[in-house]
């Protein structure tokens, strides 16, 4: 933009190169509080200010298109963009690419508060639905930043306490408006993971933060993937006295991710002295037994009867008599029942032959080999066998 100091230039050719040199700077990101707003044919021309200064802003309808929230007085606002000039009334005016409302403390608790309500009416942090945690996991599923110290944490806590620990790690951002998405997205791959693969408890979490830092963990869709989870959950978000939705509606709330991963799995040490205590335990169990039965075996030894084996004998003999008269009064009611059966179908049976029929006076008519069963089956001069009880005589039908 370097010009002779005796060189004229038109208005508008000044303003095209100052425009050009202001453009050169970076886009940056500022902040500022909104003091007016307007919006024509989808604009938007706004100010943002701070306490010495204001901005002149504008964001055209190819990009407020995409913004899910409208600009209203008094609210905190950070826009990423450039400086531009424009030619016509020589006004400086930020040119927005994107915009982010950035909500006061008391904003973000009203949401929370909001959102706790309703979500404790849908039962999401309802206690007899919370999952129990296995008392000693093989695999452990961890959604958190992979760049973030809380791994570090969680990962060194869980390697000191029982290092045969495999940990799987799902990177996901723990702030911004992406955050709440991945995190929920993660949730639900761990879920996905076939029987083999899927861990049997996941930590969901990162380390300390303001409320908007944290704000991720108290999206409704976080929270909604951690009430539809069949792995147990356990949440380690931000300090002891932070406490978000995903903390609510987790299976266990953990005061930080340490704490979490303490929670998640037992001490090394503690379990060797549990399995010490149940191996003495178990060794005088053992012992109590084989006294008892040591004592039994004497007074047996030492009894009468043991030394009169004739008893036993006499005793079983008894018992052996018992079982062959018992058998011997099944056998003989059996074989009495299936006679009876026999004697009632031979009777059925001799009722059925058709000679007992025929010595009653009946005869049976054949033609042709065939039974004939009615007169309206035969015709003149049909040759007939009449059978009686002593013999057959043959015959021709004469009308």
């Amino acid at each position: 933009m370097n010009h002779p100091s005796d060189t004229i230039i038109p208005v508008g050719k000044y303003l095209a190169s100052l425009r050009e040199y202001i453009q050169d700077y970076d886009t940056v990101w500022v902040e500022g509080e909104l003091s007016e707003y307007k919006a024509n044919r989808g604009h938007w021309y706004f100010i943002i200010a701070d306490e010495s200064s204001s901005l002149n802003c504008v964001m055209w309808k190819s990009r407020t298109q995409y913004v899910d929230f409208t600009p209203e007085p008094g609210q905190l606002l950070q826009i990423y963009g450039r400086p531009t000039v424009y030619p016509k009334f020589c006004r400086l005016q930020f040119d927005v690419y994107k915009i982010k409302r950035r909500q006061t403390v008391g904003e973000l608790q009203k949401r929370f508060l909001e959102l706790k309500q309703k979500l404790e009416t849908e039962g999401i942090f309802a206690e007899n639905r919370k999952l129990a945690l296995p008392r000693i996991p093989q695999r452990i599923g961890v959604a958190t930043s992979a760049e973030g110290a809380a791994l570090q944490d969680i990962l060194r806590i869980l390697q000191d306490r029982l290092p045969i620990i495999e940990v799987i790690l799902a990177p996901v951002r723990v702030q911004g408006s992406d955050a709440a998405p991945e995190i929920a997205e993660a949730i639900r791959a761990f879920n996905r993971l076939n029987p083999g693969q899927r861990p049997d408890l996941l930590i969901i979490g990162r380390g300390g933060g303001s409320l908007e830092d944290l704000w991720a963990f108290n999206e409704e869709v976080v929270a909604h993937a951690v009430y539809d989870s069949k792995i147990p959950i356990i949440s380690g978000i931000g300090h002891e006295t932070d406490t978000t939705i995903a903390d609510l509606a987790a299976d266990v709330r953990a005061a930080t991710p340490t704490h979490a991963a303490q929670t998640a799995v037992p001490d090394r040490e503690m379990l060797i002295q549990e399995i010490r205590r149940y191996e003495a335990q178990i060794y005088q169990t053992v012992q109590d037994q084989i006294i008892s039965m040591r004592r039994r075996i004497e007074q047996t030894v030492q009894s009468h009867r043991f030394n009169m084996p004739i008893y036993h004998i006499r005793d079983a003999q008894q018992t052996l008599a018992r079982q062959i008269d018992l058998l011997h009064e099944a056998c003989t009611g059996r074989i009495l029942a299936h006679k009876h059966q026999i004697a009632l179908l031979k009777e059925q049976i001799t009722g059925l032959d058709p000679r007992k029929i025929l010595q009653r006076g009946y005869a049976r008519i054949e033609r042709d080999g065939k039974v004939v069963r009615s007169s309206q089956e035969l015709n003149l001069n049909d040759r007939l066998s009449i059978h009686f009880a002593d013999g057959h005589r043959d015959a021709t039908v004469c009308e």
